[in-house]
């Protein structure tokens, strides 16, 4: 499955884990990217920083494959270029509910305004082809750019807890946000097939 925002010039398309599972430039390019410290440590996960290898790999395509977790790669369609990851995770069906998550992995293309498109294109999927009512995500407060990527797109503040993330031996928070189905399809038109 491919879905893709056709609105913007550089387009941004989401395939599926299972249809690219087998494409070894690109399981490079993961174990690359979740190996990279700069593009981990914003994440605050300790899972994330220990150092990664091909069994991760394939533990992520396992789990992002199953019906209550859809894994996608990134792709920037101008450039026919994977740039890092997005997700679905912890589908309820009976509470119509999901946790979101994105990683720009390819550092070339930090800084260039693409994870809202890709946050456009994913609750698009979410909310009409799932039929989902709720997508919840979260960052650490330091993490400003993906702050703002929630902010943009439209999703409420809902919490914080207070110094539960450590990075480089410092404490911080952890926000989480929200955002609701007809929230998400006031603020924005996505042409998204």
């Amino acid at each position: 499955m491919t879905i893709r925002d056709r609105r913007h010039s550089s387009s941004v398309e989401l395939v599926s884990f299972a249809v690219v599972r087998d494409n070894a430039a690109l399981r490079t390019a993961y174990l690359g990217w979740l190996n990279d410290p700069e593009v981990v440590r914003p994440m605050a996960s300790p899972a994330l920083l220990a150092p990664k290898g091909s069994e991760f790999i394939e533990e992520s395509l396992a789990r992002f494959t199953r019906p209550e977790c859809q894994g996608f790669f990134i792709r920037l369609a101008p450039d026919n270029v994977f740039i890092g990851t997005a997700k679905l995770d912890g589908i309820s069906l009976q509470t119509r509910s999901a946790w979101d998550g994105i990683m720009i992995g390819d550092r070339r293309y930090h800084g260039r305004g693409l994870a809202p498109q890709v946050y456009r294109v994913l609750l698009a999927h979410a909310f009409e082809t799932l039929g989902l009512r709720r997508v919840s995500g979260g960052c650490n407060e330091k993490n400003i750019p993906m702050v703002r990527t929630f902010q943009r797109v439209g999703y409420t503040l809902e919490g914080r807890l207070r110094q539960a993330d450590c990075i480089d031996g410092e404490y911080s928070d952890h926000l989480y946000f929200g955002i609701l189905r007809e929230e998400f399809w006031a603020a924005h038109r996505v042409d998204w097939r």
